[in-house]
C-alpha cells in the first residue's frame, strides 16, 4: 500500500501568503493525502482565505495558543504515515513530497528527514532569493546541542515517531523554539537525515525583525530555554553527546558578543565576551574570543 502523507500547516494572520503556500502543496508531483490547516486564532481573513479550497483541504480553527498548539491539533487530526510540516507563508519545491518520501522509504532508520532550503524575500513584486538555509553534514543530537539547522518547513516525519517522542511542547516561554526543542527529542531517540538540496522556500516577511538588534538577545535566551527544557528530560545528554555543557554555553555567548560586533555595539559585544569567560574561563575561549574580534565570520 503507498504511504499516505499528511501536511500540517498552522496559520496566524497569513491571508496574504496562504493561498500560495496551499497552492505549493496541491502542485506536489507527488499528492499529498489530506492537507491539514489549522487557524490558530488569526484576526485577519486567514480562515475564509483557507475556507476557499473547500474540500480540498481540512480546515479547523482555534484559540491562539502558538504553533506547537496548532501543530498537536493537526498531528492529532493526521491519518498519514508521514506528516509533514509547512508554515502558513512558506512554499514548497514541486517534487518536496516525492523526494523525501522516496528517501524515507529507501531508509527505513530515519525518523526525521528535512532539507536545504531558501530564504527569499518579496521586493516590488518580484522574488528576491537571498540565501539557502538547513546544515545537512552531521544532523546528529549533538550537532544540534550547538544550534537549530532544520527549516521547520522542510521536515517530513514518520508519524509512529510520536509515540516514542510525544507532542511538541506547548509552553509560551518556547515560542519560537518548540520545533528546535522537538527536533532534539527526536534526535535524543532516533534518527535524523538531511538532503542537500533546497526543498524550500522559507519566506521573510516585511517588518520581521530578523537580523534586527533585539532578535541577538532573543534568539539566545530562546536557544537556552530549549535547552535546558531538553536537558530536564535527558539529565545525562551532555556525557552522552560528550560535550561539556560549560564550554557551549561560552560558545552561544560568543556567537551572541560576535553579532554585536557586527553592529559596532562594543558594550553589548563586551558583556557577552565576559559571560563567556565566566562560563569557561579557559584558554580556548580566549582563542574563540581573538577569532571572533578579528574574522568577518564566525559561528
Amino acid at each position: 500500500m503507498k504511504s499516505r502523507v499528511s501536511v500540517i500547516i498552522p496559520c496566524y494572520n497569513t491571508e496574504a501568503f496562504l493561498a500560495e503556500t496551499i497552492e505549493s502543496v496541491l502542485a506536489q508531483t507527488r499528492p499529498a493525502a489530506e492537507i491539514l490547516v489549522i487557524d490558530d486564532g488569526s484576526t485577519d481573513r486567514t480562515r475564509e482565505v483557507a475556507a476557499s479550497f473547500g474540500a480540498r483541504i481540512t480546515l479547523r480553527s482555534k484559540p491562539n495558543g502558538g504553533p506547537a498548539s496548532a501543530r498537536n491539533l493537526a498531528m492529532r487530526l493526521a491519518t498519514g504515515d508521514y506528516v509533514a510540516f509547512l508554515d502558513g507563508d512558506d512554499l514548497w519545491y514541486p517534487e518536496k513530497l516525492e523526494r523525501q518520501v522516496a528517501t524515507m522509504e529507501a531508509n527505513p532508520r530515519v525518523d526525521l528527514l528535512f532539507s536545504e532550503a531558501w530564504m527569499f524575500r518579496d521586493e516590488e513584486g518580484e522574488r528576491r532569493m537571498l540565501r539557502k538555509i538547513g546544515y545537512t553534514g552531521d544532523p546528529t543530537f549533538r550537532q544540534l546541542l550547538f544550534g537549530d539547522f532544520i527549516p521547520n518547513s522542510t521536515v517530513l516525519l514518520r508519524r509512529s515517531v510520536i509515540g516514542r517522542v510525544g507532542w511538541l511542547n506547548e509552553e509560551r516561554g518556547l515560542i519560537g523554539v518548540e520545533d528546535y526543542e522537538y527536533w532534539m527529542r527526536v534526535a535524543y531517540h532516533g534518527a535524523l537525515a538531511g538532503l542537500a538540496e533546497p526543498l524550500g522556500l522559507y519566506r521573510l516577511r516585511e517588518g520581521s525583525l530578523m537580523g534586527d538588534g533585539r532578535e541577538i538577545e532573543k534568539g539566545l535566551s530562546l536557544a537556552l530555554a530549549a535547552l535546558s527544557t531538553v536537558e530536564s528530560r535527558f539529565p545525562s545528554m551532555w556525557e552522552e553527546a560528550e560535550v561539556r555543557r560549560e564550554a557551549l554555553l561560552a560558545r552561544l555567548h560568543v556567537r551572541a558578543g560576535f553579532a554585536w560586533k557586527q553592529r559596532r555595539d562594543w558594550a553589548a559585544c563586551l558583556s557577552h565576551y565576559g559571560q563567556a569567560l565566566r562560563h569557561w574561563p579557559h584558554p580556548r575561549v580566549l582563542r574563540w574570543l581573538i577569532a571572533a574580534s578579528i574574522l568577518p565570520k564566525w559561528s
